[in-house]
């Protein structure tokens, strides 16, 4: 029986001009190679090194445009996976430097030599870090052994092979992503019979990268979005009208409307900030509907728990109010109940206000913020 291919493209995105750092990138290729065809013999593993030399080597480079180069030309050669490497140094955004940052939405990476050292070394480190990235895309999570230890905590980037818990949950991984592409099974699809044949042709990795996102702290990174949602709150709880519509509304409307409106900002954050625009292409691409649901879920899951948070401070805010100040507003007391709907229509508003907000958004931090699993 045939082994099914594992292929993993490394674009060269600037010119290391150093033959020798060119011979050890090429040796960081063939060890990983090697280490991957000896614990995953299952497969068999193709790796190839693409030049694409789109950058100066010199100055330090924005990460997102290289890993959607990274999606580009791995869609256009049909890549499973897209290794980025460059020699300078990489732009953080929450860390002193960076070395490298993976994607598992995505299904890339991007990573510098910059600080890894020369010849030999650079090529061993190098390897380890290509490992550990991919690891990541892999959806694994940092341990304290073996090629997942972080970076910084390691005495030395050493490349070894993943242990037998991690290469059981990999080799799994593989499995699905080795099987055939929806656009190869059924190329005729229609628009939403393919999104939703490339959903359940492998559902439990697009949770999984989902879950490794934690869409449900956004409302805590996301600074403008939650910003605009808070000043909408605060002033709807001094306003008599808003808290007339939020105390006689029947649980079923606000129930409808709060599911609405989280819709509503999904769709439009997600085509607001041209979330779906990651890379161009010919046709339609499993890897890049994967990709575009993986992002929309986490974006759904995140405004979920913005209206969560929301409803929450709506009620402890609306608790603290005076009772006799709403009193005069509604003629009648404030009962538990009462407050939990006025909450409900507060957070609901909020939401929709946050939509707006998240627009005020740079388009990149917001795509950072879906795209990146961390900075190495």
């Amino acid at each position: 029986m045939e082994k099914p291919l594992m292929s993993i493209g490394w674009v060269l995105a600037a010119d290391a001009q150093s033959a020798e750092v060119r011979r050890a990138y090429d040796q960081a290729r063939t060890k990983l190679l090697d280490l991957l065809q000896e614990q995953f013999p299952q497969f068999y593993w193709q790796m190839e090194l693409y030049a694409e030399y789109r950058y100066s080597p010199y100055g330090a480079l924005e990460l997102l445009p290289l890993l959607e180069l990274g999606v580009h030309e791995k869609l256009s050669h049909g890549w499973d996976f897209a290794l980025v490497l460059v020699p300078n140094e990489l732009m953080p955004r929450t860390r002193t430097f960076t070395v490298g940052v993976p994607s598992s939405a995505l299904e890339v990476a991007a990573l510098s030599s910059a600080r890894l050292g020369v010849a030999k070394e650079l090529s061993e480190g190098l390897a380890a870090l290509a490992l550990h990235l991919l690891g990541h895309v892999w959806g694994l999570e940092h341990e304290a052994q073996g090629p997942m230890c972080p970076p910084e905590a390691c005495e030395a980037l050493h490349l070894q092979p993943f242990p037998s818990h991690q290469q059981q949950s990999v080799a799994q991984r593989l499995s699905e992503v080795a099987d055939a592409r929806v656009e190869e099974e059924e190329p005729n699809r229609g628009r939403l019979a393919f999104y939703w044949r490339s959903f359940w042709a492998d559902p439990s990795s697009i949770l999984i990268d989902t879950w490794g996102y934690a869409p449900w702290r956004m409302p805590f990174r996301m600074g403008r979005l939650t910003a605009a949602a808070m000043v909408s709150i605060v002033f709807l709880l001094l306003g008599a009208e808003a808290w007339e519509v939020g105390v006689h509304t029947t649980g079923l409307q606000l129930t409808a409307s709060a599911i609405v409106a989280v819709l509503m900002a999904t769709f439009f954050l997600f085509w607001g900030q041209n979330l779906g625009e990651i890379a161009r292409h010919i046709g339609w691409r499993e890897q890049l509907v994967r990709t575009r649901i993986v992002v929309f879920v986490t974006l759904l899951i995140g405004l979920s728990s913005l209206w969560v948070v929301l409803f929450g401070l709506s009620y402890l805010a609306a608790a603290y109010v005076p009772a006799k100040v709403p009193l005069k507003w509604l003629g009648e007391p404030i009962g538990p109940g009462a407050l939990v709907r006025h909450a409900a229509f507060m957070a609901t508003l909020g939401v929709l206000a946050g939509a707006l907000g998240g627009n005020l958004e740079e388009e990149d931090t917001l795509k950072a913020e879906l795209f990146f699993d961390e900075e190495t």
